[in-house]
């Protein structure tokens, strides 16, 4: 019999969540006008430059593993890796948060399960499931594994090929729960449901261990390690333009929230990683980072979407190809590792820059060409 108890922590959490996301919907009216009209089936720049930016962070995280596993922890290169590398681990949560707002800023009355579902295969799960044969493939060749049927399909089935391939398994889980999510937002009001889905996924947090068990490895791709960036992308995109005005209007705090919760975040991190010490409370105040780190970065891109950017042909390229970049760049990272371990470059500073140049300039490139032919055969045909 397991005694399951919540720490002061999760309970501060919890707290320090609901007061930024109360002032978000406090004056909120009972039949909240609904978001549902032309203008939402239009990308929406500040939505590009927030999955641009993760795109590109996620690449970021990935190719700066190793220096940071590596590097002597006293160095200063050591903490200038880790630092940024620590602050870029939100990516998940803001690609969750983004697919749940994106979902729902095209309204859901008109929602056919069946039809919903098929695309789902077709565009996430299909493309996937090949990348996975990609990769199991190339290990196999270079003699990482043996082939094995029954791995590939373990492989498939529990995103754990290479490191990325986690959130899959977790995004789909929202997939398949679709008419749940519908119904909680058209019956419940906002606030209530992202309060109560952070307390769910606090508890989740603290209980599923035990119940589980600690043998059991895959509590980052359970649909709860991340729900409450799941509701609260669902309720932003169906009350999108009152999600907005509120974002807008609390970005100086939530500028203050965010700036705060990185330095606390990157020093106690630093202290736990290089130094050993121990912090309780530093996953809990990670999550309250990544929640800051949303709010903050939506209101920044809120405000430049108004202005002339540079680039936006870049921009927009990379933000139509960013579901082959996440699949990809993996694969082009270990080809480099691969290669570097051939010609014997064994420095960790010139395997960085090198692994940095070749994963962001043929991952981006080759997706981007990709997109474009695709988009070009579409309209052909």
């Amino acid at each position: 019999m397991h005694t399951f108890l919540v720490s002061k922590y999760d309970l501060i959490t919890v707290y320090a969540v609901v007061l930024p996301i109360n002032m978000i919907y406090s004056k909120a009216d009972k039949n909240l006008e609904r978001t549902e009209n032309m203008e939402n089936s239009k990308r929406r720049v500040e939505i590009t430059f927030l999955n641009v930016l993760l795109c590109l962070l996620v690449i970021f995280i990935h190719v700066s593993s190793s220096p940071v596993s590596n590097l002597n922890k006293d160095s200063l290169q050591y903490l200038i890796v880790m630092v940024p590398w620590r602050l870029s681990a939100f990516v998940v949560q803001g690609f969750i948060f983004l697919s749940g707002l994106k979902l729902f800023l095209k309204g859901c009355d008109n929602f056919n399960y069946g039809v919903f579902i098929k695309k789902r295969l077709k565009t996430i799960l299909l493309p996937y499931a090949l990348w996975v044969m990609i990769y199991y493939v190339y290990f196999c060749a270079i003699g990482y594994f043996p082939f094995s049927l029954k791995d590939y399909i373990m492989y498939l089935l529990d995103g754990s090929i290479v490191s990325p391939f986690y959130f899959i398994i977790a995004i789909t889980q929202y997939y398949i729960l679709m008419p749940l999510w519908i119904l909680l937002v058209k019956k419940i009001h906002p606030a209530i449901l992202i309060i109560g889905s952070m307390a769910i996924m606090v508890l989740a947090k603290a209980y599923l261990p035990s119940i589980l068990g600690q043998s059991f490895r895959y509590y980052d791709r359970i649909f709860t390690t991340y729900l409450f960036y799941w509701i609260f992308g669902c309720c932003a995109g169906l009350h999108y333009e009152k999600f907005k005005t509120a974002i807008k209007r609390l970005f100086p705090l939530s500028t203050l929230l965010f700036i705060t919760a990185a330095a606390f975040d990157a020093c106690l991190s630093y202290g736990s990683f290089a130094k050993g010490m121990y912090f309780p409370y530093l996953e809990n105040l990670h999550v309250l980072y990544c929640v800051f780190a949303i709010l903050f970065l939506y209101g920044l891109f809120l405000r430049l979407s108004k202005l002339n950017v540079p680039f936006m042909k870049l921009i927009k390229g990379i933000d139509v190809s960013s579901y082959y970049i996440y699949l990809s760049h993996c694969f082009v990272m270990n080809i480099a590792d691969h290669t570097m371990a051939i010609l014997g470059i064994g420095s960790i500073g010139a395997a960085y820059l090198m692994r940095i140049i070749s994963v962001y300039s043929i991952t981006l490139s080759l997706c981007i060409l990709y997109s474009t032919i695709k988009s070009r055969r579409k309209k052909i045909c």
